[in-house]
Order: C-alpha cells, then sequence, then structure tokens
C-alpha cells in the first residue's frame, strides 16, 4: 500500500484508542480490526504522557460524525467520501435506510478494509469505487450509480493536505461540478501557521503540500457558502482541548479548521 494507505491505518488507529477511552468522543468498533493491535499498541505509547499529541483527529471525528447527522436531518441520502481510507462510517453509523454511500480510494486500500470486515455489512447501501483522485474520478464516480441530480453530502477528511494548491483546485471545481444547490461538503484544513511551525517536523513529507489559514477560499470562489471553525475551538466545546485556545488568527498559534460549506 502506497504511503497515504499507510497513514490510513494510523488514523483508524487513533480512532481505536479513543473508542477504548472509558468516555469517548465516538464509538468506532471496527478501527482496532482495520488498524492492527501492534499499530494501536505502538500509537497508545508514542501518546503516553509527555509525548501525547493534541486530539486533532479525535475531535475531527466526532465533528464530522455530528455534522453528517446534520445532514441526514436534512434530507440528504446521497454521500462521498473522497480518499476515505479505513472510514467505517458506513458500517457504525445510523443510517436511514435509503442512504447510498459513495468510497473512493486506490483499490489496494479498499480491498485491504474489505477483507479485514469480512463478514460485517454495512448499514446503508455501500459502493467501493477503486480510483485515483488524479485520473477521471467523477467519470467512474457516476457509472457506480452516482446521481449527480439530487444533493450530495461530500466528506473530504485528511486530504488535503496531501495535495498541492493546483490539485485542490481542480478537486473541488470537480466537486463543485457534480454537486446541485444544498450540497454539503465537509473538509478539514491543515492551516499554513501549522505548516511553517516547528511542529512541522511531526508529518511526513507528503503531509507538507497543501495549507491555509483562510478556508473560505476553497469555497468561496466557486458558489459554496463556508462556515469555518478552529480544531481546539470545537475541541474545547467537546471538553477534550488540553491546551488554551486563542481566537482564530492570533499570531504565533498554528491553528487546524474544520469547514461546512454549502452550495449555494
Amino acid at each position: 500500500m502506497q504511503e497515504i494507505g499507510q497513514t490510513a491505518l494510523w488514523v483508524a488507529g487513533m480512532r481505536a484508542l479513543e473508542t477504548e477511552r472509558s468516555n469517548p468522543l465516538f464509538r468506532d468498533p471496527f478501527a482496532r480490526r482495520l488498524a492492527g493491535d501492534t499499530l494501536v499498541e505502538e500509537l497508545r505509547r508514542r501518546n503516553a504522557g509527555e509525548g501525547a499529541m493534541p486530539p486533532a483527529i479525535e475531535v475531527r471525528t466526532r465533528w464530522l460524525d455530528d455534522q453528517i447527522t446534520l445532514g441526514l436531518g436534512r434530507g440528504i441520502r446521497q454521500i462521498v467520501i473522497l480518499a476515505a481510507g479505513m472510514d467505517a462510517r458506513a458500517y457504525r453509523l445510523a443510517w436511514p435506510g435509503d442512504t447510498r454511500l459513495f468510497e473512493l480510494d486506490h483499490d489496494a486500500v479498499l480491498q485491504d478494509k474489505e477483507a479485514k470486515l469480512t463478514g460485517v455489512a454495512p448499514k446503508c447501501e455501500r459502493h467501493a469505487v477503486s480510483v485515483d483522485l488524479a485520473d477521471d474520478w467523477p467519470a467512474a464516480l457516476k457509472k457506480s450509480g452516482f446521481d449527480p441530480g439530487v444533493p450530495t453530502l461530500w466528506l473530504i477528511e485528511g486530504l488535503l493536505v496531501y495535495l498541492t494548491e493546483a490539485q485542490v483546485t481542480l478537486l473541488m471545481a470537480r466537486v463543485n461540478a457534480l454537486s446541485v444547490p444544498e450540497s454539503i461538503v465537509l473538509i478539514d484544513v491543515v492551516g499554513r501557521s501549522i505548516l511553517d511551525s516547528s511542529r512541522v517536523k511531526l508529518m511526513h513529507d507528503l503531509a507538507r503540500q497543501f495549507g491555509t489559514d483562510e478556508p473560505e477560499v476553497i469555497l468561496r470562489p466557486i458558489g459554496w457558502d463556508p462556515h469555518v471553525y478552529t480544531t481546539a475551538a470545537i475541541g474545547k466545546q467537546l471538553g477534550r482541548w488540553p491546551f488554551p485556545v486563542a481566537p482564530r488568527g492570533t499570531p504565533g498559534v498554528p491553528q487546524g479548521y474544520l469547514v461546512h460549506g454549502v452550495k449555494r
């Protein structure tokens, strides 16, 4: 599997550790199976004591779960997860019976996940679409049964930081072209304030490409209304952020963002 596929395992491992807390932000009963016991325990050791990382992935996962639920409450029944990795939402969330969910990723990643979840049935109509997001993935998505004529909820989690600015622009143009008004997009964005800080040493080279502290620029120019939140502020609301929360744009404070956009 490619390095990004390995990162998907790491995210699953973090979700497994959160699930095993006494009062978790969410429960992903498949995360340990997807990540593997060895990786989960390695991450547990790494995050012990002073080596603990900010709970950004945990907060992100909970916020996205909540926003998906709100989108379903608005009547959306078509979901697309770009670079799905080891995402188990098709198997763990309570989906309305008529929900259709499309997971896009490299074939090796999708096959690895499906092998590990043998015998587990998704809780919605799930379509695995093997693609390279650098290629014509919209054609593959439509061939798999995607309907561009109905509102869609797009989930773009843990992806943009691996792309160049030009690739992000192309990705969002394609999402926009496939979306009717009232469609929703959920994105996490790494700030340049993080990429340009000393903490960037914690990230491998692939995850050092796209970042912005003005995530609105991703959506406004293509006709979407964005609402931007700092990961720290959401974490504080959830009672899980162990650090002081500075206002957005505070000089010298690295920030990550959670973005909810609606197409006009």
